[in-house]
Protein backbone atom coordinates (compact mmCIF):
# COMPACT_ATOMS: atom_id res chain seq x y z
CA UNK A 1 0.00 0.00 0.00
CA UNK A 2 1.11 3.43 -0.78
CA UNK A 3 2.42 5.70 2.07
CA UNK A 4 3.95 8.92 0.84
CA UNK A 5 2.56 12.46 0.44
CA UNK A 6 -1.70 12.01 -0.17
CA UNK A 7 -2.56 13.06 -3.44
CA UNK A 8 -5.47 14.86 -1.85
CA UNK A 9 -5.90 15.53 1.64
CA UNK A 10 -8.67 13.38 3.06
CA UNK A 11 -9.92 12.03 6.09
CA UNK A 12 -11.04 9.30 8.30
CA UNK A 13 -14.73 9.55 6.90
CA UNK A 14 -13.46 9.88 3.52
CA UNK A 15 -13.81 13.58 3.63
CA UNK A 16 -11.62 15.74 1.44
CA UNK A 17 -10.11 19.05 1.48
CA UNK A 18 -11.46 21.32 -1.18
CA UNK A 19 -8.63 21.75 -3.77
CA UNK A 20 -7.41 24.95 -3.07
CA UNK A 21 -5.68 26.55 -5.67
CA UNK A 22 -6.59 24.95 -8.82
CA UNK A 23 -5.41 26.26 -11.90
CA UNK A 24 -8.67 27.94 -13.99
CA UNK A 25 -11.08 26.93 -11.25
CA UNK A 26 -14.44 28.87 -11.17
CA UNK A 27 -13.51 29.67 -7.43
CA UNK A 28 -11.40 30.73 -5.06
CA UNK A 29 -10.82 30.12 -1.04
CA UNK A 30 -11.15 32.21 2.39
CA UNK A 31 -11.64 31.92 5.83
CA UNK A 32 -9.47 30.65 9.30
CA UNK A 33 -10.37 28.71 12.00
CA UNK A 34 -10.72 30.36 15.51
CA UNK A 35 -9.53 33.93 14.15
CA UNK A 36 -5.75 32.95 13.25
CA UNK A 37 -4.76 33.76 9.85
CA UNK A 38 -3.58 30.82 7.08
CA UNK A 39 -5.94 27.67 8.75
CA UNK A 40 -8.98 27.99 6.91
CA UNK A 41 -7.91 24.98 4.36
CA UNK A 42 -8.38 22.75 8.24
CA UNK A 43 -12.17 23.64 7.60
CA UNK A 44 -12.85 23.23 4.27
CA UNK A 45 -13.21 19.15 4.42
CA UNK A 46 -16.28 18.25 2.05
CA UNK A 47 -18.18 15.04 1.39
CA UNK A 48 -17.93 13.62 -1.89
CA UNK A 49 -21.51 14.47 -3.06
CA UNK A 50 -20.80 18.44 -2.19
CA UNK A 51 -17.25 18.31 -3.77
CA UNK A 52 -19.67 16.93 -6.75
CA UNK A 53 -21.79 20.26 -6.43
CA UNK A 54 -19.17 22.67 -6.40
CA UNK A 55 -17.72 21.02 -9.41
CA UNK A 56 -20.48 21.40 -11.47
CA UNK A 57 -21.53 24.55 -10.32
CA UNK A 58 -18.00 26.31 -10.51
CA UNK A 59 -17.70 24.97 -14.24
CA UNK A 60 -20.41 26.64 -15.00
CA UNK A 61 -20.45 29.81 -13.27
CA UNK A 62 -16.86 30.06 -15.06
CA UNK A 63 -18.59 29.72 -18.70
CA UNK A 64 -20.51 33.09 -17.38
CA UNK A 65 -18.47 34.81 -15.55
CA UNK A 66 -15.39 35.35 -15.35
CA UNK A 67 -15.18 36.18 -11.91
CA UNK A 68 -14.76 33.55 -9.08
CA UNK A 69 -16.78 33.37 -6.10
CA UNK A 70 -15.11 32.44 -2.83
CA UNK A 71 -15.38 29.23 -0.58
CA UNK A 72 -15.08 29.09 3.23
CA UNK A 73 -15.90 26.88 6.08
CA UNK A 74 -17.62 23.37 5.06
CA UNK A 75 -16.25 20.89 7.76
CA UNK A 76 -12.98 20.15 9.98
CA UNK A 77 -11.52 16.79 9.66
CA UNK A 78 -13.41 14.18 11.20
CA UNK A 79 -16.68 16.54 11.68
CA UNK A 80 -15.15 17.77 14.94
CA UNK A 81 -17.19 21.03 16.39
CA UNK A 82 -15.87 24.58 16.48
CA UNK A 83 -17.12 27.91 16.24
CA UNK A 84 -19.95 27.10 13.84
CA UNK A 85 -23.32 25.22 15.25
CA UNK A 86 -23.72 23.41 11.59
CA UNK A 87 -20.90 23.06 9.51
CA UNK A 88 -19.73 19.25 10.65
CA UNK A 89 -21.56 16.69 8.13
CA UNK A 90 -19.29 18.01 5.29
CA UNK A 91 -22.74 18.80 3.37
CA UNK A 92 -22.44 22.78 3.99
CA UNK A 93 -20.58 25.73 3.22
CA UNK A 94 -20.29 29.05 2.92
CA UNK A 95 -19.66 30.88 0.39
CA UNK A 96 -19.29 34.62 -0.20
CA UNK A 97 -21.95 37.09 -2.47
CA UNK A 98 -20.13 38.02 -5.95
CA UNK A 99 -18.26 41.68 -6.00
CA UNK A 100 -18.24 43.96 -9.18
CA UNK A 101 -14.69 43.40 -9.02
CA UNK A 102 -12.21 40.29 -9.54
CA UNK A 103 -10.54 40.76 -6.51
CA UNK A 104 -10.42 37.16 -4.31
CA UNK A 105 -8.92 35.94 -1.43
CA UNK A 106 -9.19 36.66 2.39
CA UNK A 107 -9.67 40.60 1.69
CA UNK A 108 -12.13 40.20 -1.04
CA UNK A 109 -14.79 39.64 1.88
CA UNK A 110 -18.31 42.17 0.55
CA UNK A 111 -21.69 42.34 2.05
CA UNK A 112 -24.91 43.08 0.84
CA UNK A 113 -24.51 46.51 2.23
CA UNK A 114 -21.29 47.18 0.43
CA UNK A 115 -21.29 49.45 -2.86
CA UNK A 116 -19.21 46.94 -4.58
CA UNK A 117 -21.56 43.83 -3.72
CA UNK A 118 -23.19 42.68 -7.31
CA UNK A 119 -26.66 41.58 -6.94
CA UNK A 120 -27.35 40.88 -10.09
CA UNK A 121 -23.89 38.50 -10.42
CA UNK A 122 -24.99 37.01 -6.75
CA UNK A 123 -28.70 36.30 -8.07
CA UNK A 124 -26.75 34.28 -10.72
CA UNK A 125 -24.67 32.45 -9.01
CA UNK A 126 -27.19 31.03 -6.61
CA UNK A 127 -29.77 30.46 -9.30
CA UNK A 128 -27.25 27.86 -10.26
CA UNK A 129 -26.95 26.33 -7.03
CA UNK A 130 -30.98 26.15 -6.77
CA UNK A 131 -31.26 24.44 -10.34
CA UNK A 132 -28.69 21.96 -8.39
CA UNK A 133 -31.30 18.88 -7.39
CA UNK A 134 -28.98 18.32 -4.33
CA UNK A 135 -29.45 22.00 -2.84
CA UNK A 136 -31.78 21.78 0.03
CA UNK A 137 -30.96 25.26 1.42
CA UNK A 138 -29.92 28.66 0.65
CA UNK A 139 -29.99 31.21 3.59
CA UNK A 140 -28.75 35.34 2.68
CA UNK A 141 -30.36 38.06 3.78
CA UNK A 142 -30.53 39.93 0.47
CA UNK A 143 -34.87 40.39 0.57
CA UNK A 144 -34.21 41.11 -3.32
CA UNK A 145 -32.59 38.17 -3.82
CA UNK A 146 -34.73 36.13 -1.72
CA UNK A 147 -38.08 37.62 -3.72
CA UNK A 148 -36.28 37.06 -6.87
CA UNK A 149 -35.60 33.31 -6.96
CA UNK A 150 -38.56 33.18 -5.90
CA UNK A 151 -38.68 32.91 -1.88
CA UNK A 152 -36.11 29.56 -2.23
CA UNK A 153 -33.45 31.96 -0.45
CA UNK A 154 -34.37 32.48 3.10
CA UNK A 155 -32.99 34.94 5.90
CA UNK A 156 -30.97 34.13 9.27
CA UNK A 157 -29.52 36.15 11.43
CA UNK A 158 -25.60 36.87 10.14
CA UNK A 159 -25.90 35.90 6.81
CA UNK A 160 -25.32 39.68 5.33
CA UNK A 161 -21.54 38.62 4.00
CA UNK A 162 -21.80 35.16 3.64
CA UNK A 163 -24.12 32.21 2.01
CA UNK A 164 -24.85 28.97 3.83
CA UNK A 165 -25.32 26.59 0.78
CA UNK A 166 -26.62 22.90 2.54
CA UNK A 167 -27.22 20.16 0.50
CA UNK A 168 -29.39 16.89 0.98
CA UNK A 169 -27.38 13.31 2.23
CA UNK A 170 -28.68 11.69 -0.68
Amino acid sequence: MYEGVPIQPHDRRGYFMLPQAPEDAGYYVYGNVGGVPGTGHLAQYAHPFLLSVIFCIERTWQAMDDRKFGIGNISLAEGRKYEHATHQKGLEMDIRPIRTDKLTGQAARVSRFDLIYDREATTKLLHLFLEHPMVSKVFFNDDKVQQALGGRVRSMRGHDDHIHIEIKER
